[in-house]
């Protein structure tokens, strides 16, 4: 069991903020430098993708439909990602920096939607992982993953 739909929105916030605050510190040579698998200009990409994706997912996690991305959930997500960094391909940070805060203000401006009786129903759709897949749950992997990135950018820069 999440946190209520409040807890996580505002869980959401500051990880979103502080990761915000991290990327808004990198210089263009720090955008471009290799984490080992991408850059922190790759995991900007990611975050803008994601935004989107997620809001997509929740919505039709709310209508008892499979988000769409789950298919390739076994495979880390590797197809979507690699579909983000072609899709958000610019390198100048101001620009992938406003393109994160508008994704986010929309996914956050729908998540707030939601009714807090939805924020964990299960609709009988399953996770790859396993269990129930819920707005919740999605939400909680975004919180995460701009927690574990902003992690990875201040060790590797």
């Amino acid at each position: 069991m999440c946190k209520s739909r409040n807890e996580q929105l505002a869980d959401l916030k500051l990880a979103y903020e502080a990761f915000i605050q991290t990327a808004k510190g990198l210089t263009p040579t720090d955008l471009l430098k290799s984490l080992g698998d991408w850059t922190p200009r790759d995991i900007l990409a990611h975050f803008i993708g994601w935004n989107r994706i997620t809001l997509v997912g929740c919505a039709e996690l709310c209508e008892g439909v499979e988000p769409f991305y789950f298919y390739d959930g076994t495979n880390d997500y590797r197809k979507v990602n690699a579909s983000f960094l072609e899709k958000y391909n610019s390198t100048d940070g101001d620009i992938l920096l406003r393109q994160i805060k508008t994704t986010m203000s929309t996914l956050a401006s729908y998540l707030w939607t939601i009714d807090e009786s939805e924020w964990e129903l299960d609709t009988g759709i399953l996770h790859y992982r396993g269990g129930p897949a819920t707005v919740a749950r999605c939400v909680d992997s975004l919180i995460r993953d701009y927690g574990k990135h902003r992690d990875e950018i201040i060790s590797g820069i």
